[in-house]
Formats: C-alpha cells, sequence, structure tokens
C-alpha cells in the first residue's frame, strides 16, 4: 500500500506502520521523513543512467554440450537440439570476454560428458593470464581425478544438482542408463571436494518436494557440509513458452524459501538465489538487475550461437551468429536497458530496485515482452520483501545477513551475482 510519493509504500508490523522506500531502501517511521520529490527524481534517474551502461562483458555461460546423462522431469531443454561446442567456438567466445575481470560457467546439459573441452578451456584461460572465475555446473557423470584436480588448481567452484535425500533425489533426477541417480550425484560432489574445489549444491524445488524442502535442506547441509547453497523454486517455461508442468504454486513457496532461509542464516550459509534480495536490502544497496543477461553475458551454444540470456539462447531465441560482431553488441544494447527502474508498470512496486527485474526469459513467455512480468514471481517479491520487514522491525537488518556475512561466503560468481547493486545511497 503506497502512501503520498509512489516510492514510499506502508506496512502494518504488528500494528506500528513503518515506510518503506523503494529508491533508498531505508525503513521511515513518519512519511516525512521521505526524501523530497526532487530527491527521488535524482536518484531514479541515476539508477536508469547506471543500469544502461556498458561495463562490458562480465559473464560468460559455455553450453559446452546439450547432452545429458539425465532426463530431470522439470528440465527446460528437453526438445532442445542435442550437439556439443567446437573448440574454436569457446576460442572464440574467451576471445571476446577478454582479459576480464569475469565470470565463466561451464553449461549443459551434462558438461562433463565433454571433459576434454572442459581441460581446453581451463588451459586456454590458465594460459591468457585473463581474470576470469571459473565455475561448473554438473548432475554428477564419472568424472577422472585428475581433471578434478585441474579444476581445483583453476580455483573452478563445482555446483552439483541434488535435490533432497536419496528418494526424493531419485523421483525427480532420473539417469537415462537406470542407475542410481543420487549416488552419482553424491559420488561426484564428494570427488570435487577430495581435489580441492570449492563444491555447492544446486537445490530445484517442485511440487513433488515443495512439502519437505526445510527438512531436506537440513539434511543436505548435515550430509554435505557444502560451500554455498542455491535453491530455486521458479522453473523455467519449457521450448516455446509452455508452463513447466512441476511448477508449485501457492503460499507454499514462500513458506519453503523463508523456512530455507531462515536456517541459512543461522548456519551460515550463503544461497545465491535469495542473497540477491536480502543482501541489497540488509545492505542498502539496489540492485537493478537480477542476473548479467541483461546486457552484460554472452551465451554460447552449440553451433556458433550466441546471445546475452542463457535460456533464450539455448532454446533458439533472441540468438545471433558468433561471428557477426555487429549483431551481437546490437543484442547486448538491447537488453542493456532491461531493468525495472525502466519498466512503467514497475516504478510503483514496492521491490522497485530490488528484484531487478527477475528472470527476463520467464518474463518474456508470460508477457510476450522482453520488459514485461511474470505475476506470481512479482507476488512472491513482494511477499518476501514484507517478511525482510518484518525480521529487520523485530530484530534489525544484521538478523538478515548470514552467521560470517555475504563476504566470507562461497559465492561462485563474484562479478556477475553483483551486477546493478550499488553503493549504499543517501536519503
Amino acid at each position: 500500500m503506497s502512501s503520498g510519493s509512489s516510492f514510499l509504500h506502508t506496512y502494518d508490523v504488528k500494528g506500528e506502520k513503518v515506510y518503506f522506500h523503494s529508491l533508498t531502501l531505508e525503513l521511515y517511521r513518519s512519511p516525512a521523513q521521505c526524501p523530497s520529490p526532487e530527491r527521488e527524481q535524482e536518484l531514479l534517474a541515476s539508477y536508469r543512467r547506471k543500469a544502461g551502461e556498458n561495463s562490458g562483458i562480465i559473464m560468460g555461460c559455455m553450453f559446452l554440450t546439450t547432452r545429458c546423462a539425465r532426463r530431470c522431469g522439470y528440465c527446460f531443454l528437453q526438445d532442445v537440439q542435442r550437439g556439443d561446442m567446437s573448440t574454436a567456438e569457446i576460442d572464440a567466445g574467451l576471445e571476446l570476454i577478454g582479459s576480464g575481470p569475469a565470470d565463466l560457467l561451464l553449461y549443459g546439459g551434462e558438461p562433463f560428458l565433454r571433459p576434454d573441452l572442459i581441460l581446453h578451456v581451463i588451459r586456454r584461460v590458465r594460459n591468457s593470464g585473463a581474470e576470469i572465475n571459473l565455475s561448473a555446473a554438473t548432475g554428477g557423470v564419472p568424472v577422472d581425478p585428475p581433471l578434478a584436480g585441474e579444476l581445483a588448481s583453476a580455483d573452478a567452484f563445482i555446483i552439483v544438482s541434488i535435490d533432497g535425500p536419496p528418494a526424493v533425489h531419485n523421483s525427480v533426477r532420473h539417469l537415462i542408463n537406470g542407475e542410481n541417480s543420487f549416488e552419482m550425484a553424491e559420488e561426484a560432489f564428494h570427488l570435487f571436494r577430495n581435489a580441492g574445489c570449492r563444491v555447492g549444491i544446486s537445490v530445484t524445488l517442485t511440487e513433488e518436494n515443495i512439502e519437505t524442502a526445510r527438512e531436506d535442506f537440513l539434511w543436505l547441509l548435515d550430509h554435505f557440509e557444502p560451500d554455498d547453497m542455491g535453491l530455486n523454486p521458479w522453473l523455467h517455461p519449457l521450448k516455446g513458452g509452455r508452463v513447466n508442468p512441476m511448477q508449485t504454486t501457492g503460499p507454499g513457496i514462500l513458506e519453503a524459501v523463508v523456512s530455507c532461509m531462515e536456517t541459512a542464516i543461522d548456519r551460515g550459509m550463503y544461497i545465491e538465489q535469495l542473497a540477491r534480495r536480502v543482501r541489497p536490502f540488509a545492505c542498502r544497496t539496489p540492485r537493478l538487475k537480477d542476473c548479467a543477461s541483461a546486457g552484460g553475458r554472452l551465451v554460447q551454444v552449440p553451433g556458433g550461437t550466441a546471445g546475452t540470456c542463457d535460456c533464450m539462447t539455448v532454446c533458439g531465441d533472441h540468438g545471433v551468429n558468433l561471428e557477426d560482431t555487429g549483431d551481437l553488441k546490437g543484442l547486448l544494447s538491447r537488453f542493456r536497458d532491461l531493468s525495472p527502474v525502466n519498466f512503467p508498470d514497475c516504478i510503483t512496486c514496492p521491490v522497485l530496485s530490488l528484484c531487478g527485474g527477475g528472470c527476463r526469459y520467464d518474463a518474456y513467455h508470460a508477457s510476450g515482452v522482453l520488459s514485461g512480468s511474470r505475476t506470481e514471481r512479482c507476488s512472491f517479491e513482494r511477499e518476501f520483501l514484507r517478511w525482510m520487514i518484518e525480521r529487520s522491525v523485530a530484530r534489525g537488518r544484521a538478523s538478515l545477513i548470514p552467521a560470517g556475512g555475504f563476504d566470507t561466503c562461497a559465492m561462485p560468481m563474484p562479478v556477475g551475482t553483483m551486477i546493478g547493486e550499488e553503493q549504499s545511497v543517501d536519503s
């Protein structure tokens, strides 16, 4: 509920009115403390300028292969053409990324089906001297220990997808060859950990595991002791924009996410997707873009196609020929302004400078336009903000910061995940 200024929003917290300003990210006891209209317009204009700045390519994402060892029930790549990148395509992408600093995610499919390409990337980055943070995502397949050692020597961050205890994980993440999917993921986790890699776990929440989310989250923390956790309740639409059949709905999403976040705070665990909201709010550092796909990411898929959104590019949407640098620059420029501070429908939203606009792929398929929104995601973001405000009023903003702080946690992508977070603003 708004009061006076379009950027000032009123919340009732246990009978007490508090006012949240969506530009300064401050909580006020009185509307009189709100910045002047002139100051608000100055802040909005500065955010728009910042959102449109060309910071170059700060993140690369290479779909080394779109082949996979699994057929996960919620995978949005089920209908994508299968293929592998070439070393020439990899080299061309690294040339465009340049000397960095930048993040580079090796993705798929299952990238470890092409260990030779992973090794090629490691050696090229090492020999170039570029400041590139390597990470790789895997569902868990057999990997030779020497390759794990090479990744450790490159200080690569490994993200292993594990959705919960064996029964939970195996119910959704099926191996094509019929073997035990959880056991293979577990073996991969320990292989990389024993080799010296930093290893995180990525959890996907679906209608199958939403009810046991906190219990499963705790089990994973205790069983694996990962360096980092990912928690994603928002499933991408399938190719063509079809609704993902395993997407969970309703208030259970917020309940599950909040319960896991509270556990993570107490245990000092960093959750990337939630830190994108909690960190800006707790530190008063406005986040103008949710991810680097808004003009700062280079995505490559087999066949020489490039884009800036990984989901769109791999699904054959908004991609260009990697060799056509003019088209690529134009695409990056077009996506660069995709920030809620530039979307008329977002200006009066309380999460204006916290959500970064969410996932552009999801919003595009939900609304039909790149600057659109996904209604249920917007509702969640507003309710998650309400939870942060209520906790802050009761216990202070510091209560939202994981034990040990954000900076000491193992963040897999320290360049790309900070996109759009600005220095604290004054009111």
